[in-house]
């Protein structure tokens, strides 16, 4: 089953998918509303939407839909930085668990909505990736256990401005040697008299507005065999540059979701992506690493079995 939200006639709409153009409109007020009603509601929606594909229901088109995300209102949207396998060959230390960052729903925007890029971001750069939604509240959950949480899979253009992560959001501190702690120093090789402490700040460069483009339809849990397993391609004006598959993760789904349970409670609607695709292709042999943005009018995230997102690119010009 596959599921969305619309504004319709103004207002904040849940829908169900009956094809490509066509949707029907499901009783819950929000999508979050339709999560925490478990079983019953899903159960529900599924009888609607067989109405709706019968003819017993009038259809919504979706050609000139105005896409929110799939959860405008979800309380948290988790990333997992770095957690694929062909950035981490680079690795001077490989990571010991998944590393996250935070979104607000601000940074939310729908399928169809622009992406709109700071002249301060600087060179942005899509990160596609699936995005797992939490379907009831989970804390200190096993790697085994984890998937009975969730509720289903979106997709994401995780947008990352390197520009202003590494122009503005970063700082070096020549620290005062009897302020250094041997955990200062664990993650890299500490040279003599080297007491620089590196730090880069996340906020601006992944959580600004419209940095979190999502959509359009949730794919329930039951139609997806195994999230480890999931191809991922990347597309700006419509030629591929990134050719992937969560196979490569360094960290399997299941890890990223349980390890965050120990940090987080995660709790119903709740987003986490999970990695980015990063594999190059042969006019893009960087793969994301080597696409600006800025440069381009339009970027789509397309994952088997839950479909394509799509969004143009609003970039302040350089003058």
């Amino acid at each position: 089953m596959k599921l969305g939200t619309i504004r319709l006639n103004g207002q904040e709409t849940v829908i169900g998918r009956i094809d490509d153009s066509k949707a029907v409109t499901l009783a819950p007020a929000t999508m979050e509303d339709l999560i925490a009603g478990g079983d019953a509601a899903l159960e529900a929606a599924q009888k609607t939407i067989d109405k709706g594909a019968s003819g017993e229901l009038a259809l919504i088109d979706l050609v000139s839909a105005d896409w929110m995300a799939p959860n405008p209102r979800a309380s948290k949207i988790l990333g997992c930085a770095v957690n694929n396998n062909h950035l981490n060959r680079l690795a001077y230390r490989p990571m010991k668990s998944p590393m996250y960052f935070l979104k607000g729903r601000s940074a939310l925007t729908g399928h169809n909505k622009p992406i709109r890029i700071l002249r301060r971001h600087g060179r942005t750069i899509p990160e596609p990736e699936p995005v797992v939604i939490f379907k009831s509240t989970a804390k200190d959950v096993a790697e085994d256990k984890i998937l009975n949480h969730v509720f289903g899979y979106t997709l994401t253009n995780d947008c990352t401005a390197s520009g202003i992560k590494f122009g503005e959001d970063s700082i070096a501190l020549n620290q005062d040697p009897e302020l250094i702690l041997p955990h200062h120093m664990e993650w890299r090789h500490r040279f003599e008299d080297d007491n620089y402490l590196y730090f880069i700040y996340h906020a601006r460069s992944k959580a600004a507005d419209t940095f979190a483009a999502m959509g359009p339809w949730i794919t329930t849990a039951d139609e997806i065999d195994d999230p480890n397993d999931m191809l991922v391609r990347g597309y700006v004006d419509g030629e591929l540059y990134t050719d992937d598959s969560t196979s490569n993760y360094f960290f399997s789904v299941e890890r990223v979701l349980s390890e965050a349970t120990i940090w987080f409670t995660m709790e119903p609607g709740d987003c986490v992506h999970c990695g980015t695709a990063v594999k190059g292709t042969d006019k893009f042999p960087k793969g994301n690493i080597g696409v600006d943005l800025r440069m381009f009018s339009i970027a789509d995230v397309e994952i088997d079995g839950l479909g394509r997102l799509s969004n143009p690119i609003d970039a302040e010009p350089e003058n």
